[in-house]
């Protein structure tokens, strides 16, 4: 899909489900993500359910953030004062790391590593 009024790509890249998400629940996880390009993303409306007028529309509103960007787009800060250890870290390294931060142990259903110790 192309915006005609910049040429630019608006879809990044189409994910299938098993390519973003492992474990028991992966049949829960919708069949296909959309990872959007830089500068798009689906409507305010369409998150309400409403279906705007035309496939483009400007948005004068400032953003804040999005988790509507192909994440390979976005590289990601998190807990950036310190060296992250990990070689391949994700998403779902993020709650054990916070709770081996905190001293907690982290629940054995979790896949994740603490992204500051060595990978073992």
């Amino acid at each position: 899909m192309i915006d005609p009024s910049t040429g630019d790509r608006v879809i990044n890249k189409v994910y299938k489900r098993e390519e973003l998400y492992s474990g028991k629940y992966v049949e829960d996880a919708p069949d296909l993500l959309i990872g959007y390009n830089r500068g798009y993303r689906a409507s305010w409306e369409t998150a309400l359910g409403k279906v705007p007028e035309g496939l483009f529309g400007d948005n004068m509103k400032k953003w804040s953030g999005t988790h509507l960007w192909d994440y390979k787009l976005v590289p990601g800060v998190v807990l950036s004062n310190r060296k992250i250890k990990r070689e391949h870290p994700a998403l779902y390294d993020i709650a054990p790391t916070i709770l081996k931060e905190f001293g907690i142990k982290k629940e054995k259903s979790m896949v994740g590593k603490p992204i500051f110790q060595e990978e073992r």
